[in-house]
């Protein structure tokens, strides 16, 4: 037998499906009229168990993040971007959207890769009303996602690494080592624990971001060789650390960190460059050092593959072109050989 109750002056209605107790809002407001209209119309329908949500943008969110095998920071980014991007078509029947409508939401005023990440979730709530044959097609199929901004990276020269490791100051300057000769992204290093590190190698297998530790970014393990550069700064941050398990201790503040890079920049003379440089910066280095093969560097870094490496890094590997040799032919023909004209 279902039942109403009233909670911050909205109807509830509770009663028993499959033994157990549902208590579901009406998100109606208690008057008598809408009291009448629950009892007479909704309330049957629940006890005769043959009533069905609306097929909306918020039911198919909900359905997809539940099907979907997401981190922490994941979720955290998709309930971001559905809120403050999404949300504003909530209650809208998903079969109720035409293709222009969409294209002028992707109009906004905003950066190329927010509007594909935007889209990219907004795609997969209608995947999810498209598998549930709530529509016939997912209109974002006939739209295309934004150009992104050439990636351009903007390593640093060994005599600007140098100067910033050299005007940074305890935990900071060790931070600053690890990140520029390992190649290690930020939250990897922030996430290092001091059994993590031997002898030899440093084991990489963890992140941390926003305070939560999870997988890697590309959920691999991968060991990175220390070189003799670094050893004096891991030693120096051991004697900050002491005895705690974690080797950069308290650095679940990202706005904290960026305050401090971007403090040395300015003391430093320096302009404005991201602290993920710093990882382009060992890229870059390793590849034009010539002592590495691509795959070892991929490794290092926890790509998948070498084709990372090319599509991000070709324009800076000079070495690799210096070394070709000028006498090349194509058509197998020597440098002196004469080519003899025909009539």
């Amino acid at each position: 037998m279902a039942s109403i109750y009233v909670k911050n002056n909205v109807i509830w209605v509770s009663l028993y499906q499959n033994g157990q107790r549902v208590r579901k809002s009406t998100k109606l407001s208690d008057t008598r009229e809408n009291r009448k209209r629950v009892e007479r119309d909704l309330i049957p329908k629940l006890e005769e168990n043959d009533f069905t949500p609306k097929k909306t943008v918020s039911y198919y969110y909900e359905l997809m993040m539940r099907q979907k095998d997401l981190k922490g920071s994941s979720i955290r980014r998709y309930a971001s971007i559905f809120e403050n991007h999404i949300q504003q078509f909530g209650d809208r029947e998903i079969n109720s959207f035409k293709v222009s409508e969409l294209k002028e939401w992707m109009s906004k005023s905003l950066s190329p890769k927010s509007l594909r990440l935007n889209a990219t979730v907004f795609r997969q709530i209608f995947d999810e009303a498209l598998y549930d044959e709530a529509i016939d097609k997912n209109p974002f199929e006939h739209i295309k996602p934004p150009k992104l901004n050439k990636f351009e990276p903007q390593p640093f020269n060994s005599e600007e690494v140098e100067l910033l490791i050299n005007n940074a100051t305890g935990w900071f300057k060790n931070l600053l080592a690890v990140l520029f000769m390992t190649g290690m992204r930020i939250g990897e290093a922030i996430a290092l624990e001091w059994k993590d590190i031997d002898d030899c190698f440093i084991k990489v297998s963890k992140t941390l971001a926003q305070g939560e530790v999870s997988s890697t970014k590309t959920d691999n393990i991968r060991d990175i060789p220390i070189f003799d550069d670094l050893r004096s700064y891991l030693y120096a941050q051991q004697l900050e650390t002491g005895l705690k398990s974690r080797v950069f201790v308290g650095l679940n503040d990202p706005a904290n960190l960026q305050k401090r890079w971007h403090a040395l920049l300015k003391k430093c003379e320096m302009s404005h460059r991201i602290l993920y440089q710093a990882r382009h910066t060992f890229a870059i280095n390793a590849l034009d050092s010539g002592l590495f093969k691509t795959t070892q560097i991929a490794k290092i870094l926890g790509h998948n593959s070498v084709q990372m490496l090319f599509t991000k890094y070709a324009k800076f590997i000079k070495s690799e072109i210096d070394i070709i040799p000028r006498d090349f032919s194509v058509l197998g023909t020597k440098k002196d050989t004469k080519v003899v004209k025909t009539l």
